[in-house]
């Protein structure tokens, strides 16, 4: 078995503990196809299916098939994502950020903007990162319906690694696989709002 999918697979099994512990609901993986004859694997059930809602500008719903939306509401967990752009502006696909710089500079815009109109924007933490991962994709491992130009590439999350807290945790959205980078480099980081 590959490093890069033992350790997704390592870090999926903690978020799903962790979760369950926390009397939170967890979202399904999207993983559908099992590899093996084993039963009991992800691929055998579908508790808490993806579910997504459109939002505007103001946090309305809005229909599935909406051309535009800024904001996304995760139906399993309440949370409301921000949905990058392609257009230059502050949410733009390509914008990126050292580990502080994402707090101190991209989340303090967004909240002294009142982007959406709301001002408790945040960088989700490591579990709230890979609760929006669909492992039934890759290439992006996300459901680019809802989340549009998405990165190949690492996320930003609020988790510090404890051994070593220069370095904070991400997700990989090519695979949807985690790991930890010195928080001096730059990655890319998408806001959340909503319960932790």
């Amino acid at each position: 078995m590959k490093r890069k999918t033992l350790i997704g697979i390592l870090l999926f099994i903690f978020l799903t503990v962790a979760t369950t512990m926390a009397g939170q609901p967890l979202p399904d993986t999207g993983q559908t196809r099992s590899y093996t004859n084993t039963h009991g694997e992800d691929a055998d059930y579908t508790i808490n299916p993806p579910s997504y809602t459109k939002l505007d500008a103001q946090g309305n719903d809005l229909p599935n098939d909406a051309a535009k939306w800024v904001m996304v509401r995760d139906n399993v967990t309440g949370l409301i994502w921000e949905v990058k752009t392609d257009d230059g502006s502050i949410h733009d696909r390509d914008n990126q950020y050292n580990w502080y710089d994402a707090k101190d500079v991209f989340i303090a815009q967004l909240n002294a903007q009142r982007f959406g109109g709301f001002s408790d924007w945040r960088m989700p933490t490591l579990k709230e990162l890979a609760g929006i991962v669909d492992y039934g994709r890759y290439n992006p491992a996300i459901n680019i319906d809802y989340f549009p130009y998405t990165k190949l590439s690492h996320y930003w999350s609020s988790s510090t690694y404890a051994y070593y807290t220069g370095s904070a945790w991400h997700v990989y959205f090519s695979s949807g696989d985690g790991g930890t980078y010195l928080k001096s480099n730059d990655y890319y980081v998408r806001a959340v709002r909503g319960g932790q």
